[in-house]
């Protein structure tokens, strides 16, 4: 199960660096600076901290959803959470700026 865990973990990591890749080939204005990473089952938001420090050290705005995995719904409904949160906090920094 561990070994099950780190391979994707690994393909998770390798997928967001592919991601990133990308996005910093954009144009400084179309670039996406937010980030919102959400674990997956038999897991916590703690394993994606290698990879939320290395989105922190290249400028983005990284969020890491804590799922109370009491439920499917529950879930869902944190990360819901979580992201209308980030939204508000974006649109209020665009109105004062």
């Amino acid at each position: 199960m561990r070994v099950v865990r780190k391979i994707s973990q690994s393909i998770c990591i390798v997928l967001l660096l592919l991601i990133c890749n990308v996005a910093s080939s954009q144009s400084q204005a179309q670039r996406i600076r937010n980030i919102v990473l959400v674990h997956g089952a038999w897991a916590d938001g703690s394993g994606w901290k290698g990879v939320y420090d290395i989105l922190v050290k290249d400028g983005y705005n990284v969020s890491i959803v804590q799922e109370p995995e009491t439920s499917f719904k529950d879930d869902v409904a944190a990360t819901k959470e979580l992201r209308s949160k980030r939204v508000e906090k974006e649109n209020r920094w665009r109105t004062l700026s």
